[in-house]
């Protein structure tokens, strides 16, 4: 006598069903991989700038008065002075193809970080801002033009206010009492404002 052995498989459906489920499941876990990039440069670029920021102030130590740039510039046109403040290289946004737009005339490319002197309690180049462009929300605390026209037209240091919320809702960059800045995700570009 034959015996009939029980093979046990899978059908076409349930394969199907199964690879159903995983392309819904990547579909799902992709966006947030890819946020977690930008907010894992984000952390990096604040890094960089709190470390560029301690060679700007050891070299305002060292000269008396901050490196030079009334415009914006970019890190590597200072690149000779923070060298001297004991820098041993110069930091580069984690992401190289990125570029900021809407400052003044400059646009800053190839993964580079913006820097300006400012006035501080009335007097010239007594303080600085450095900028990098922002991935998420979590980590901007500033939006375009509007305020970034702000830091370059401002008579003093405290006239500068970052944003502390954002809200995405409406069309014109603006801000109200609270510091509640409102732009737009698909015209405005978010930053990481360091400031001294």
């Amino acid at each position: 006598m034959f015996s009939k052995k029980n093979k046990k498989g899978f059908t076409l459906i349930e394969m199907l069903i199964v690879i159903v489920i995983i392309g819904i499941l990547a579909a799902a876990l992709i966006p947030r991989l890819s946020s977690a990039r930008g907010r894992a440069n984000d952390v990096a670029r604040k890094a960089d700038l709190a470390q560029v920021a301690s060679a700007i102030v050891s070299y305002q130590i060292d000269n008396g008065k901050f490196l030079d740039c009334t415009t914006w510039c970019t890190l590597s046109a200072l690149s000779t002075g923070l060298i001297s403040a004991w820098m041993n290289s110069i930091p580069a946004d984690p992401n190289s193809t990125r570029k900021f737009t809407g400052i003044e005339s400059l646009t800053i490319t190839g993964g580079q970080y913006g820097y300006i002197t400012i006035v501080k309690w009335w007097i010239d180049n007594n303080g600085f801002v450095l900028m990098a462009g922002a991935e998420t929300e979590w980590w901007s605390n500033r939006v375009s033009s509007w305020t970034i026209g702000q830091i370059t037209n401002s008579t003093n240091y405290s006239d500068i206010n970052l944003c502390k919320t954002f809200d995405s809702t409406c069309p014109v960059a603006e801000a109200d009492a609270d510091w509640k800045c409102c732009y737009d995700k698909n015209w405005d570009q978010l930053r990481y404002i360091y400031l001294y």
